[in-house]
């Protein structure tokens, strides 16, 4: 009887979570816990990457890896910056909200430059050069409320962060080599922490580009969630290299995972949304639960082989 409640509450409240159950979450306490979210978790990873390396179980301690982190703190922290804008401070004017975000990516791009981080990581800063003089000219557009440049000038930068994004969480390798680093060796974590960089990224344009299309801010925040939930569960079951994060980093993304997965569900508000998300967690569960978190991924080749410890644990009860 005490199993069957504990089982009964734990599926009402994962239903709540994924927005079907009978009681529903009000979406102001969802957008500002993501305001509030975004700008701690963004501002740690910008300001702090060394600490948030750690704290995520990196084992790589390189420029590259660090500035990295800083551009994933500065994907997020733009995310909670604008749900700020949005949801907190309820600012009607779009260009303003585009503007204060903008202005999170112009300082994290002045620093990097200022602290030569593509040139001591043996890369090229011409591209992130470009990106800071489109970031400030965006900016001043924004601010002017320059009737004609700033919408021409937001959808053409966030368009192309978009195609940015998707390269880096696509094809890595050929997204360092795009900007220069086409002689360095970069290792599994660099790469991975560049495939997070690349998600973050597009997450953020997707969030943008919506509020530009004239789509509803919840629901485009709904859609960012939906990309960041793929980002989570690519990165606790996908073969992301092979990425040193350990239990505790692991348990983190998992949690992420449920968070925007919950977000996304709640926001677009359709059971099929609902039900989705609800699939993704329950694979990533089934997949990962096994392995106790444990980085890195198992090949394809070892999760099917009769030879591994799990198999013979499940089929033959060692």
């Amino acid at each position: 009887m005490i199993m069957m409640k504990y089982f009964t509450g734990s599926s009402n409240v994962l239903a709540t979570l994924l927005g079907l159950g009978q009681t529903k979450i009000d979406p102001e306490i969802l957008t500002t816990a993501m305001a509030a979210a975004g700008i701690i978790q963004g501002g740690l990873f910008m300001f702090t990457p060394n600490l948030s390396r750690k704290m995520w179980g990196i084992q790589d301690d390189s420029i590259y890896t660090l500035a990295h982190l800083e551009y994933v703190g500065a994907s997020i922290l733009s995310m909670g910056v604008t749900c700020f804008c949005l949801f907190v401070l309820k600012l009607e004017e779009t260009h303003k909200t585009v503007g204060w975000t903008l202005v999170v990516w112009a300082v994290e791009n002045s620093l990097a430059l200022l602290k030569q981080y593509p040139a001591k990581a043996g890369g090229d800063p011409t591209l992130q050069i470009l990106w800071l003089f489109l970031m400030l000219e965006t900016i001043r557009a924004c601010f002017m409320s320059a009737a004609y440049t700033y919408p021409h000038a937001v959808m053409a930068i966030y368009s192309l962060a978009a195609l940015n994004g998707i390269l880096a969480a696509v094809k890595p390798r050929l997204s360092a080599n795009m900007y220069g680093y086409r002689e360095v060796e970069l290792n599994d974590d660099q790469l991975s922490t560049l495939r997070c960089f690349g998600y973050e990224s597009l997450a953020m344009s997707v969030f943008i580009l919506g509020l530009l299309n004239d789509i509803q801010a919840h629901t485009a925040l709904g859609l960012t969630s939906m990309v960041i939930t793929a980002h989570c569960a690519h990165a606790l079951v996908g073969k992301v290299f092979n990425a040193t994060y350990g239990n505790f980093g692991s348990l983190l993304f998992y949690l992420w995972m449920i968070f925007h997965a919950s977000y996304a569900a709640n926001l677009l508000a359709t059971k099929e949304v609902g039900y989705f998300m609800g699939g993704v967690i329950a694979i990533v569960t089934t997949l990962k639960l096994p392995f106790l978190f444990e980085y890195p991924q198992i090949a394809e080749e070892e999760l099917l082989s009769k030879n591994s410890w799990w198999w013979k644990e499940v089929h033959m009860g060692i």
